[in-house]
């Protein structure tokens, strides 16, 4: 299978890869993991929070994504994603103190807290923990 996949991925703040050549491409789908590999029909899929993996010549790459969506076209990839961090950068530490905040807010139903942004916060969090985790053991 000498095809390859054009993997771009876009955040509102930054492309953080673009015409990137890779064999195969996972990512959290609202119905559950998704893989696309050369090929792959023409689709338009809804991003939920979690880990984007690709597969280039035998490496693994990973970041956490945070919703959006992601359009697969012509053996193109196009992530359209809310929030997105590589692997590597993740500082789990940080990740950590905001998990206990969003859950320190949420347990304390107060009225001044925004209930959806906690919950948010805290999936965002756990996908990049998650992320962090299965990259460094």
């Amino acid at each position: 299978m000498d095809k390859k996949l054009i993997l771009n991925l876009v955040t509102p703040q930054k492309q953080l890869l673009k015409d990137l050549e890779v064999d195969m491409v996972v990512f959290p789908a609202f119905e559950g993991e998704m893989g696309v590999l050369p090929g792959h029909i023409p689709v338009l899929v809804q991003l939920k929070e979690g880990s984007l993996r690709y597969k280039k010549d035998g490496q693994e790459g990973e970041f956490a994504v945070i919703g959006g969506f992601v359009e697969v076209v012509d053996n193109v990839v196009n992530v359209f994603a809310e929030g997105a961090d590589l692997a590597e950068e993740i500082d789990e530490e940080a990740e950590s103190q905001k998990i206990k905040k969003a859950k320190d807010a949420l347990s304390r139903k107060d009225a001044d807290i925004d209930f959806e942004l906690a919950e948010l916060e805290l999936k965002k969090s756990i996908a990049r923990m998650k992320v962090k985790r299965r990259k460094h053991g």
